[in-house]
């Protein structure tokens, strides 16, 4: 949890762990995806008196999915990839 952007967004990360852990991690794929598939398309409230944790581009008190993404560094339209790069890890643990 710790190198699959859990606790310590990948951006963050230095390139020791980024190279060696990150990309081997199967937690970093799935938290991907279930990232995009919570924030891709959708808006959020800010709290009272407009005060937002995330940049909003606009001023009407909502944070937009996208920009949360944005913030974690990741990309939508992946999600294929991150299925594809699942099923070979569970196969190499497998053999």
């Amino acid at each position: 949890m710790s190198v699959g952007g859990f606790l310590i967004q990948v951006p963050l990360l230095n390139v020791f762990w980024r190279y060696v852990f990150h990309y081997i991690d199967y937690q970093a794929y799935v938290f991907q995806g279930m990232m995009v598939n919570e924030f891709k398309g959708r808006s959020y409230a800010c709290a009272e008196a407009c005060q937002c944790s995330y940049p909003t581009g606009e001023q009407t008190c909502r944070i937009p999915g996208m920009e949360v993404l944005k913030a974690y560094g990741y990309q939508t339209g992946r999600e294929g990839k991150w299925v594809g790069i699942l099923i070979g890890i569970v196969a190499v643990y497998r053999v």
